[in-house]
């Protein structure tokens, strides 16, 4: 198949970076994403992120707030270092497209240069071009690419950030190739959704207008920072009340608490796995039982095809008396 070369279009314009070094693509990129939305935006835009608000981020677009560095979390700088890695693989395995590498270049949606697309990876087929989106995540978030059955899904807040690169960019369909603790990256396709698009187009919209009136957004959700604002959003007072102040200390105090016993419970189930061995199920006390069960999961016809497959889960249970 014959690469067709990326060009600006009626629809979107391409803003490159590839003749920067890596620092000054990221300082490039970040300026950049302080102009408009970006795909990550989306699902706090929505109210699906449960870490951040509209209003928070409202905060940030008006200059208001610091975005969070986050460039030190240990989730960021794994996803980093997979993400060639698992771009490479995706390519290797699908000798039918061509794959590039999309972090040296941003689409901005003509007549609306707000809305801006930032991907990982592009995609060439016979029938056009799409999104691929890499993801890495831990156990903790298994369910969330799953549904009830065990079948593969993209978390919702992922699947409104390729929409909003297929909204960009027009394009029709999009790819996750996540990395997400089965042992091999796992790959999840998905069409474009004019309902979804359309949903997503005018909840931006209404963002935008609130940073370009300077108007606030509603404040729903995760409470905003006020530590880090000067401004004091409508219905909050400032107080000196002692017993509150008492009270949320105390609250904090068992969060340290509640992190430490998390560390002690992790090493008596670690301990208690390392008793049950690899030959058995598990163990029945006299109160307790503790053990692993299988959960089957069906086959995927993704591609490349992946075949049923059990997983042990780990679990203790009081025995009902």
């Amino acid at each position: 198949m014959k690469r067709i070369p990326l060009k600006d279009t009626e629809r979107y314009t391409i803003e490159r970076f590839q003749q920067l070094t890596r620092a000054d693509r990221e300082a490039a990129w970040l300026e950049s994403r302080k102009k408009g939305v970006g795909g990550s935006d989306v699902s706090t835009i929505m109210g699906l992120n449960k870490y951040k608000t509209a209003y928070q981020l409202w905060m940030e677009k008006t200059g208001r707030m610091q975005p969070e560095d986050i460039s030190d979390k240990w989730a960021v700088i794994k996803g980093n270092a997979l993400e060639n890695e698992l771009r490479k693989r995706f390519r290797a395995q699908h000798h039918e497209m061509l794959v590039t590498d999309g972090t040296d270049k941003q689409f901005i949606l003509n007549g609306k240069p707000y809305m801006r697309a930032s991907l990982d990876g592009i995609i060439q087929t016979p029938e056009g071009f799409g999104v691929l989106e890499i993801k890495t995540a831990n156990h903790r978030r298994f369910s969330d690419w799953h549904d009830s059955d065990g079948n593969l899904q993209p978390p919702i807040y992922y699947l409104t950030q390729v929409m909003f690169y297929m909204l960009v960019t027009g394009w029709k369909f999009a790819i996750f190739y996540a990395d997400i603790d089965e042992g091999e990256p796992v790959e999840i396709r998905v069409e474009r959704d004019e309902d979804d698009i359309q949903a997503i187009q005018q909840a931006v919209d209404e963002f935008w207008k609130h940073v370009t009136d300077d108007t606030e957004p509603e404040l729903t959700g995760v409470d905003v920072d006020l530590a880090q604002s000067d401004i004091m959003p409508e219905g909050w007072e400032q107080t000196e009340d002692t017993e509150l102040e008492d009270l949320l200390n105390r609250i904090d105090g068992y969060k340290a608490e509640e992190n430490a016993a998390k560390k002690a419970r992790t090493a008596c189930e670690d301990r208690v796995k390392q008793l049950i061995g690899n030959d058995r199920q598990g163990f029945i006390t006299r109160d307790w039982k503790a053990g692993y069960t299988t959960i089957h999961y069906k086959a995927q016809e993704a591609r490349p095809a992946k075949p049923a497959y059990d997983m042990r889960r780990f679990n203790i249970k009081p025995i009902k008396k």
